[in-house]
């Protein structure tokens, strides 16, 4: 999974080159000074260097700046299946890719406690986490049917949503827990409890 990573240099006019995740990283750092609510694209804006009307050009709504590490956490998860095996025993293989989705890097270790705590305390963004992880979500259900195929595809997705709550509630309790320790490792440690079959073609 993702979560925004470093606290960004500030920037004075306008950028050639929008960094999402530098931006997602200043909304964080003003989200845990002021809140969520109080914090106003004016401020992101401030703090980026970045005008109101660019941020909102590539930003939708301001719950999108929760999310902005999706896209590397869905590549992630995607080159980590492209190693595994066809043949593999489907429980490693799903947990091995979710976990290597996840971001360890020291950066995200910082900041990932924070970014997690803010999610679960704000109902905006929480309730916005399953339409933003949709594409992490999508690719798994992919994996799964490509290493499972024959299933109906309600099955493929109802089996990656089980993987995708299963690995962010791992991470709501590392950010309240454990937050200075692995994230990827706090997930392995969870899905090592879960356990799905989904059966092949020629199964009867």
């Amino acid at each position: 999974m993702a979560s925004a990573s470093s606290d960004p240099p500030r920037r004075r006019g306008r950028p050639t080159v929008l960094d999402p995740e530098a931006v997602g990283a200043a909304a964080l750092r003003l989200w845990s000074e002021r809140g969520y609510a109080a914090t106003s694209w004016d401020d992101i804006s401030a703090a980026t260097g970045i005008s109101v009307r660019t941020l909102m050009r590539h930003f939708p709504a301001k719950t999108a700046l929760a999310w902005v590490g999706v896209p590397a956490a869905t590549r992630r998860l995607t080159e980590a299946f492209a190693t595994l095996p066809l043949d593999a025993p489907l429980p490693d293989a799903l947990r091995s890719a979710v976990v290597a989705s996840v971001s360890d890097e020291e950066l995200v270790r910082r900041n990932g406690a924070a970014w997690q705590r803010i999610i679960a305390a704000e109902p905006e963004l929480a309730a916005s986490a399953a339409r933003a992880y949709a594409p992490w979500s999508d690719a798994l259900a992919r994996e799964i049917a490509r290493h499972r195929p024959g299933a109906p595809e309600a099955i493929y997705q109802a089996v990656a949503a089980a993987y995708r709550e299963a690995a962010q509630g791992a991470l709501r309790e590392w950010a309240h827990t454990d937050a200075g320790g692995s994230p990827a490792a706090a997930v392995d440690a969870v899905l090592r409890h879960l356990e799905i079959h989904i059966r092949n073609r020629s199964t009867t």
